[in-house]
């Protein structure tokens, strides 16, 4: 038990010293002047199957008070009303456009593809990927593009307020932060090839960069592209922040996101990630699942059995006020916080699945099945 809990101890308090340090460089500033002259951006928007989830993104955005963009929306051989919402919005307001996909070329993830194509369409000097289940407040835009101004990054990608109400997302979606402010050292800077993050429910892409590196055509096989173009950027010595879109303390968020609707949208929307997000690397996905499973799992599991042991419960109250101040900061489900030794289970089964549809070559997202990528050449294999 000694070497259990030194592991446990250590491993908790640089954690919770990791924590504290990002705390202050993760936060967005309160006020940002505007850019005069506004610079031209594009705002794209892939989307396959969004009827429920696009109107609201698009009248968020045209609600913008930034003077200068425009809205490309790509529908990706949609089944149901996507492309007609959109088109209704494009009679409406100039800004507003529809892009109809065209086929997924071999090699190819959907999501990347549609995005190469948006990009190739965009005329702005910033590129803004953004999902459509996303929705804004009227200043995100502007905001977003003086906070890249000031601080010259290359891509700022904007975490969202992550809305939760079903049982499955109240104990999986905290993780997302957990990992993001927990286990990523952003108090470093923003030039970290190997620790490179970034979210694709908000990427704002500086033109130039984007292109540099080859933008979505680098990464087209990719499954989770959002973070393969936050590490080649890096690697290519561009400047990369992350920063929080809750905006805490004010009612409404520059960024919000219902990720999943569902328990079976939320397994597939994970399975596809967590493995591919390692690049392929089996020894580190597993160390980090490991290393999961023994930190933030391990001292509930062992209780049952030493109940009087103060260590196993100092650990577990290291873990749960953890738990408890990302609940609050991110304002997340109470009840998801107290069940963690669930919701961490739940995540570790997921991640052991998304390595297992990687075997099977069967990895799903939106009506597609992918085989593994080839993160050396950015193409899937054949």
């Amino acid at each position: 038990m000694d070497i259990f809990h030194i592991l446990v101890l250590g491993s908790l308090s640089l954690l919770l010293l990791n924590y504290l340090l990002n705390l202050k460089v993760f936060r967005f500033p309160d006020i940002l002047p505007p850019h005069d002259p506004a610079p031209l951006i594009s705002v794209l928007i892939p989307a396959r199957n969004e009827e429920q989830r696009i109107r609201p993104c698009l009248e968020t955005l045209i609600s913008s008070n930034y003077p200068s963009f425009e809205i490309l929306v790509l529908d990706d051989h949609s089944t149901d009303g996507t492309a007609e919402i959109v088109r209704q919005h494009s009679q409406g307001d100039s800004r507003v456009h529809l892009i109809s996909g065209q086929e997924l070329p071999s090699g190819w993830t959907g999501k990347a593809w549609a995005c190469h194509q948006l990009a190739a369409r965009a005329k702005g000097e910033y590129l803004v990927f953004v999902d459509a289940d996303t929705r804004f407040s009227d200043i995100t835009l502007s905001h977003a593009v003086a906070l890249a101004r000031r601080e010259r990054s290359d891509l700022l990608s904007l975490w969202p307020y992550l809305e939760a109400k079903s049982w499955s997302e109240w104990l999986v979606i905290p993780f997302v932060h957990l990992f993001i402010l927990l286990y990523l050292p952003h108090w470093m800077g923003g030039r970290s090839a190997s620790l490179g993050a970034a979210n694709g429910q908000f990427l704002l892409f500086r033109r130039e960069a984007y292109e540099k590196i080859g933008g979505h055509a680098a990464v087209s096989g990719h499954l989770v592209e959002d973070i393969a173009l936050g590490r080649k950027l890096r690697a290519a010595g561009f400047r990369v922040l992350n920063r929080d879109g809750t905006n805490p303390g004010h009612p409404i968020a520059l960024v919000r996101c219902r990720m999943y609707d569902n328990f079976r949208d939320l397994w597939d929307g994970f399975t596809k990630n967590l493995y591919p997000a390692f690049d392929g690397r089996f020894g580190a996905f597993v160390f980090f699942q490991f290393f999961q499973g023994v930190v933030f799992l391990g001292p509930f599991l062992l209780l049952p059995f030493y109940p009087k042991d103060p260590v196993l419960w100092i650990e577990i109250a290291v873990i749960l006020s953890l738990r408890l101040a990302l609940t609050h900061r991110f304002r997340q489900s109470w009840l998801g916080a107290f069940l963690h030794p669930v919701g961490q289970s739940f995540v570790i089964t997921i991640a052991a699945n998304s390595w297992l549809q990687t075997l099977r070559r069967r990895l799903p997202w939106r009506g597609r099945h992918y085989a593994h990528h080839n993160h050396t050449h950015g193409g899937q294999k054949p």
